[in-house]
Formats: structure tokens, sequence, C-alpha cells
């Protein structure tokens, strides 16, 4: 895989992924559930600039098409 900003943003929103629900292991509510909306909103924020930035710079790949 070539480690291109675009898809060092996919990957990191797959590790938010998990993040999500290890927030509901190590808070007490009402606290995890602001803290998983965060981390939520963090990596739909990256899927729309990997997207975004992948295209502006024509540094689309398979890898991160498919991811």
């Amino acid at each position: 895989m070539i480690w291109t900003l675009p898809n060092i943003l996919t990957v990191l929103r797959l590790l938010a992924a998990p993040g999500v629900a290890v927030m509901f292991l190590y808070f007490q509510r009402p606290w995890a559930d602001w803290f998983a909306l965060v981390l939520f909103m963090a990596a739909a924020a990256t899927d729309f600039f990997d997207g975004w930035l992948a295209r502006k710079w024509k540094q689309e790949t398979k890898i991160g098409a498919m991811l």
C-alpha cells in the first residue's frame, strides 16, 4: 500500500471504529456517549477529506477506493 495522506486518513478511520466501542468500556455514561460521538464525527470528517484529497491530488489507489 502506498502511504499517502488520504490513505493514512483511511487507516486512522479504520482504527477509530473499535475506538467507539472502547469508549463504552472505559468511561461512564454520559461521558462515554459524548466521547464516542466526537470520535465518530472525527472519523466521518476523515471519510470526506480522504476522498476529496485523493481526487484533488490525483492519489487515488485501489485499496483507498475499496476502503
